[in-house]
């Protein structure tokens, strides 16, 4: 949640409030109709879904739900080949394709029981998704 503070705080002093919504919900119960959005807007996901480390595909809900109402979407995903290469078969079935994969190095700090170190350096890839 403290995330979710400074990006709208960081929203609020660029006066980016008429066209950025921050979402913070349980995505399983997520459900935004492409048919109430005007045809003009377009709509960007950004999101760090669960890597699915502790609860393998964790992070497939997130792509699903995303996919079904947004134009481009930006998402953190562990780096690796394995990695990759599901995440370039799983995205098929919705016809999207990967634009573009950074590297980044990640440093999560210690916020769930399952954590055994302050902080953490992770390799993970920031994948930007668009429709075909």
């Amino acid at each position: 949640m403290k995330a979710l503070c400074i990006l709208k705080n960081n929203i609020k002093n660029l006066d980016l409030e008429h066209i950025i919504f921050p979402l913070c919900a349980e995505v399983k119960y997520l459900e935004i109709s492409k048919l109430l959005i005007p045809k003009n807007l377009k709509i960007t996901t950004i999101m760090n879904p669960p890597f699915g480390v502790q609860h393998k595909t964790a992070d497939r809900i997130f792509l699903e739900k995303a996919f079904s109402f947004s134009d481009v979407v930006y998402s953190i995903h562990l780096a690796g080949e394995n990695v990759h290469k599901f995440i370039l078969n799983y995205i098929k079935k919705f016809n999207w394709k990967v634009d573009n994969v950074l590297p980044f190095n990640m440093i999560l700090e210690k916020s769930f029981k399952f954590h055994t170190q302050k902080t953490k350096k992770i390799d993970v890839n920031v994948y930007r998704f668009l429709k075909k």
